[in-house]
C-alpha cells in the first residue's frame, strides 16, 4: 500500500529531498511560520557540490507542499559564500495584505467544509469536491492570483494550480491526506491535480476538469485509478507519485452507476426518470453494438418515450454520461 503522507500531505515532497535539501526546506518553512517576509533565507551548507540544486528543489517542494504560502513568487536567486548559502525569493504581497488574504482563506475554507463533520470520509470528500467544482470558474488570463489560492478565494476564479490549492487545504482541514501532482494533458500541456488517500487508498482527483459551463458537476474525475485517468492525463508516473490501482472508489463505481447491458440502461433511465432524478449519471461498462454510447442513450429515450427536454453530457474516454432535464 502506498505510504500515506505525514501531516496530511503538508510535508510529502520534503521526504524526497536530500538531507541538505530538507535542512534548507526547514529553514525557509520556519522563517515563514514566524511571519518573516524578508524574502531572504540563509543556511549552513554541508555539501557544496549539490547546494544549488538542493536549494532550488527545496523551494519547489515547499511551494508544492504548502499552498498556504500563496505569497511566494517563482523566481529565486541562490548565492554562496564559504559555508553559508542565501536564497532570495519574491514575496508578492505586503505583510498586512498577507494577513488580510489569509483571514479570507480561512473563512472560505470554513464555508466549503461546513456540514461535513458527521459524514464518512468519502462523503466529506465528495461534498468538498462538488462545492469547489461548482463555485470556482476556470480562467487563464495571466493574473498571478489565479495560480494560487488567492484567485479562488477572492475572485472565485483560478487555473488548475489555484483550484487545486483550495482543494488541498479543504481536504486537509477535514482530515483527508492529499498531495499535489504534476503531469501533462493534450489540451492544457502542463497540468496539476490531487492525489488523496480515502480510507488509506490513494486515488486521483482533478477538480479543475470537472463541471460544465452550466454549473453541472459530473464527478468524472473523482477518485480515479492510474489506468482510468491515463486516458487524458500523462507523464505523472514517477518514484515520488503513489501508484493508484483501485477503481472501486470512483464516483460511478462507488454509487453503483455502472450499466452492463442495454436492458440495464433502459431500466436505469426509466427508474431515475420516474423519480425525477436530475442529473442522471451513468457509466457504460459495456460496448454497444453500434459502438456509440451516446446514440445508445438516445435510442432509449426514443423507445421508452421519455418526455421532457434533456441535455446530454458524454465523456467519450471515461464513458460517463450525465443527463440533465432542462426546465
Amino acid at each position: 500500500m502506498a505510504r500515506i503522507p505525514e501531516m496530511l500531505g503538508s510535508e510529502y515532497y520534503r521526504g524526497f529531498l536530500s538531507r541538505q535539501g530538507q535542512a534548507f526546506y526547514d529553514c525557509i518553512n520556519t522563517q515563514l511560520l514566524r511571519k518573516d517576509y524578508s524574502g531572504k533565507t540563509t543556511f549552513s551548507i554541508s555539501n557544496p557540490e549539490t547546494s544549488v540544486s538542493d536549494c532550488f528543489l527545496a523551494y519547489k517542494a515547499l511551494r508544492d507542499d504548502h499552498p498556504e504560502f500563496f505569497y511566494l513568487g517563482f523566481q529565486t536567486e541562490f548565492t554562496r559564500r564559504g559555508g553559508i548559502g542565501t536564497l532570495e525569493y519574491p514575496i508578492l504581497y505586503t505583510p498586512e495584505i498577507i494577513d488580510r488574504i489569509w483571514q479570507q482563506v480561512r473563512k472560505k475554507i470554513c464555508q466549503i467544509v461546513r456540514g461535513s463533520a458527521d459524514l464518512s470520509m468519502i462523503e466529506r470528500e465528495t461534498l468538498i469536491y462538488e462545492r469547489i467544482a461548482r463555485s470556482i470558474a476556470y480562467t487563464n488570463n495571466g493574473d498571478v492570483r489565479d495560480h494560487s489560492i488567492v484567485g479562488p478565494v477572492l475572485l472565485s476564479t483560478g487555473v488548475c494550480e489555484g483550484k487545486n490549492a483550495l482543494l488541498l487545504l479543504c481536504f486537509r482541514r477535514i482530515g483527508i491526506p492529499c498531495v499535489k501532482v504534476y503531469g501533462r494533458t493534450k489540451t492544457d500541456g502542463w497540468h496539476c491535480w490531487t492525489i488523496a488517500w480515502i480510507n488509506g487508498i490513494p486515488v486521483h482527483c482533478d477538480v479543475t476538469w470537472d463541471g460544465t459551463e452550466e454549473g453541472l458537476v459530473c464527478f468524472n474525475y473523482l477518485n480515479l485509478s492510474d489506468n482510468q485517468i491515463s486516458g487524458d492525463h500523462y507523464d505523472f508516473k514517477c518514484a515520488r507519485i503513489p501508484v493508484c490501482t483501485s477503481e472501486a472508489l470512483s464516483y460511478y463505481s462507488h454509487h453503483g452507476l455502472c450499466v452492463h447491458s442495454y436492458n440495464d440502461l433502459k431500466l436505469r433511465f426509466k427508474k431515475d426518470s420516474q423519480r425525477s432524478i436530475s442529473p442522471i449519471l451513468i457509466h457504460f461498462s459495456y460496448r454497444p453494438l453500434s459502438g456509440d454510447c451516446l446514440k445508445e442513450a438516445q435510442r432509449v429515450f426514443s423507445e421508452e418515450r421519455i418526455s421532457g427536454n434533456h441535455r446530454l453530457y458524454y465523456h467519450p474516454i471515461l464513458k460517463n454520461l450525465a443527463v440533465k432535464k432542462m426546465s
